[in-house]
């Protein structure tokens, strides 16, 4: 029950967060950047999604998938610190979100590297968003430090509720039916 209470005051922080979060921490270049993954709803859904997908991986899977999404976000975040362009940043983000919710649906049938290189394709966009957005007066090292914590939280967050489903359902059912549900609303997302 615990970790539903902090999934819903997450996802309250992240759709409360005002769209340009980025100016009213202008000056505290971590708390931006710790701030900046809760600032778009297909933000926490693609991360989200990536501890859901890490978790039902099992085993290696459970480092290696989070791990290539940071390391593969912070090349993005340096690419957009750098001011070279990326094209369809935004559609990016929100296709991420409905290739890792299909993702899920498929299970653990998904082969580990396959999965790794996915989510860091994907991580180049949410990291290139992070990092074309750094504030101005921002320190980059610090605003990637939160950044790089912010996503972390909201990827042990769908690790912390795949593994409290796995303990109420063996089978899964709920997991892959949250990656139904996800990759409707990247859908969603990805056509507005």
């Amino acid at each position: 029950m615990r970790v539903l209470t902090g999934l819903a005051t997450l996802t309250l922080l992240g759709v409360s967060a005002p769209a340009f979060a980025h100016d009213i921490y202008a000056n505290q270049g971590f708390s931006a950047g710790l701030l900046h993954p809760f600032s778009g709803f297909d933000h926490l859904l693609s991360m989200f999604a990536v501890g859901l997908l890490a978790m039902q991986l099992g085993e290696h899977g459970k480092i290696a998938v989070p791990l290539a999404f940071i390391g593969f976000m912070l090349f993005g975040a340096v690419i957009g610190m750098l001011d070279v362009p990326m094209l369809w940043v935004e559609q990016g983000i929100a296709l991420s979100a409905v290739i890792f919710g299909v993702a899920l649906l498929y299970g653990r049938e998904l082969p580990l590297s396959f999965a790794q290189a996915l989510v860091g394709i994907f991580a180049l966009f949410h990291g290139h968003a992070h990092g074309s957005e750094i504030p101005e007066l921002a320190s980059p090292v610090w605003y990637s430090l939160g950044f790089m914590l912010g996503c972390s939280l909201l990827m042990l967050t769908g690790a912390l509720v795949a593994w409290y489903l796995s303990l109420i359902e063996p089978q899964r059912p709920l997991l892959k039916g949250l990656g139904g549900v996800i990759a409707s609303l990247g859908l969603l997302f990805w056509i507005l």
